[in-house]
């Protein structure tokens, strides 16, 4: 059996990343805090049209979206829209976030994470540790898990600084299929 390097499983999934043309998907969002007793469960679809349109709906417990066109972020709360500053750091970091994690586009990036990829099953597993002293106040590893069949986004599992997690794992993907549910 041929072992492959990080370099060589990155690049295959960064290239089946850039290929995406778009992607559908249900998910359901698991947050961990240790202040509640019972992790908070969300659920909802997200919505992805390359190069960088995206829409993350969560439709339980409550209704609330974030869309992403570009360099233009807006939320939807309540029926009503709000275009968000994403000349703030925060946001670009947020937008960014969101984007890589649901397709696994410019997650590699060696100037701001330290990348350990193994295999865990029918999984590529990459744990992610942040560089960058801002990254490293929100989290202390993001691990990403890709079906090695497809090389897809499967699971995101973030792990904050102070010890919270969020687990968001990806179900019925769809891959370069009809994009408009994703308005």
């Amino acid at each position: 059996c041929f072992a492959q390097s990080n370099d060589e499983i990155m690049a295959k999934l960064t290239q089946a990343a850039a290929s995406m043309k778009s992607m559908q998907c249900n998910f359901t969002q698991n947050k961990t805090m240790s202040m509640l007793a019972e992790p908070t469960v969300s659920k909802g679809r997200m919505c992805y049209v390359s190069p960088d349109k995206m829409k993350w709906e969560y439709t339980d417990p409550y209704p609330f979206a974030i869309k992403v066109n570009g360099d233009k972020m807006t939320k939807v709360a309540d029926g009503k829209e709000e275009i968000l500053d994403t000349k703030n750091r925060m946001y670009q970091g947020m937008m960014k976030i969101i984007m890589s994690s649901a397709t696994g586009k410019n997650l590699f990036d060696k100037s701001t994470f330290d990348v350990t990829i193994s295999s865990d099953g029918n999984f590529w597993r990459a744990d992610m540790k942040p560089k960058k002293s801002d990254m490293k106040r929100m989290f202390s590893t993001m691990t990403f898990y890709f079906e090695k069949k497809r090389d897809i986004i499967n699971k995101v599992v973030l792990t904050e600084a102070n010890g919270d997690n969020t687990t968001i794992q990806f179900t019925d993907i769809i891959l370069n299929a009809n994009t408009e549910t994703c308005k």
